[in-house]
């Protein structure tokens, strides 16, 4: 089988290489660097974002209670 003739950038040091999809460590260049980002993730210095990115605004007013009644007769 031939090997790829693109390079791919590595998302820890953005080292350019040649991918190999059998390495344990893809998509990085090395075990080294998927160690940093495995470290990055576990000290939450990264992550992924959830929910909204601004901070909650309290001066909405909150909906009024529901007043419906259920009647099971």
């Amino acid at each position: 089988m031939s090997k790829p003739n693109f390079t791919a950038k590595c998302p820890t040091c953005d080292r350019s290489f040649t991918p190999d999809v059998a390495a344990a460590h893809m998509p990085f260049c090395s075990d080294r660097c998927k160690l940093v980002d495995l470290n990055r993730w576990m000290s939450e210095e990264i992550g992924v974002p959830t929910g909204c990115s601004e901070p909650e605004d309290d001066s909405e007013p909150e909906p009024p209670p529901t007043t419906r009644q259920w009647n099971f007769d």
